[in-house]
């Protein structure tokens, strides 16, 4: 997750599809160089990898974006729901190496 409000600070967490309570915060603090001042305008572009390419890594399942810094409660109500949703990985992986995932998976 990547969230930011509307001054120069971002957060960026990441936690197990799979484990419940594993969201953990990556960094909290401000924007890189060049990124103080957001001038967001045009379209909104989920699952690219964020420069336009097809090189991102991973699959891009489902994004929202909403007005105003999340709080904790709301990130881990989240996670919480990336969890029950049962995302789970597929034994081969794919041409580039990649495991792959799928949805409601069975849990062996």
């Amino acid at each position: 997750m990547v969230k930011g409000d509307s001054g120069n600070h971002y957060s960026l967490l990441a936690g197990d599809a799979q484990t419940p309570d594993s969201l953990q915060v990556l960094y909290d603090g401000p924007r890189p160089v060049g990124y103080e001042i957001m001038h967001k305008g045009g379209a909104i572009v989920l699952g690219i990898g964020g420069d336009n390419s097809p090189w991102a890594a991973g699959t891009f399942y489902e994004g929202v974006m909403t007005a105003g810094y999340a709080s904790s409660e709301t990130d881990a109500a989240v996670m919480a729901n990336i969890v029950a949703a049962g995302y789970a990985p597929v034994g081969a992986s794919d041409s580039t190496g990649r495991g792959r995932m799928v949805e409601r998976a069975e849990k062996i």
